[in-house]
């Protein structure tokens, strides 16, 4: 991102709190979406997406931080905050669509084709033994074992 690139060497560079706070803030978002879509599921995905959202807004009040101690120019602060509002629009839609009907649809299909393709993994490896479940002994009505 320009304003971390720019900003280490000038006075942020020097302020390691909010260099840090910042940083984490502004590298969030990527792995949070990445995270979220390897759950393979859309409500799973879409409260990473929020988290996402939420690094987002936190980079921009690191920016209004960083204007109040000087280290940098408003000018540089609306250029920056420009291309959060940008990526806080893409996840605003992005969760719109996991939230949708669409989206669960689609994940459902997904599921089903998962699961229907199953059997044709065992074929490909037929040495592999097959999942078993562990046997467990029945609970007594007090819910012991």
């Amino acid at each position: 991102m320009l304003f971390i690139g720019s900003a280490l060497r000038g006075p942020l560079s020097t302020d390691w709190a909010l260099r840090r706070q910042l940083e984490e803030a502004v590298s969030g978002p990527p792995g949070h979406i990445a995270e979220g879509f390897g759950r393979f599921n859309p409500a799973d995905f879409a409260r990473f997406v929020v988290i996402a959202g939420s690094s987002l807004m936190e980079s921009q009040n690191h920016l209004r931080d960083a204007v109040d101690k000087r280290y940098i120019t408003e000018d540089s602060r609306l250029e920056h905050d420009k291309l959060a509002e940008a990526a806080l629009e893409e996840v605003t839609g992005l969760l719109e669509y996991l939230q949708s009907p669409e989206a669960l649809r689609n994940a459902r299909r997904a599921r089903e084709r998962r699961i229907a393709s199953r059997p044709e993994r065992r074929a490909l490896n037929p040495n592999k033994e097959p999942r078993t479940e562990p046997e467990h002994e029945p609970r007594s009505e007090n819910g012991e074992e």
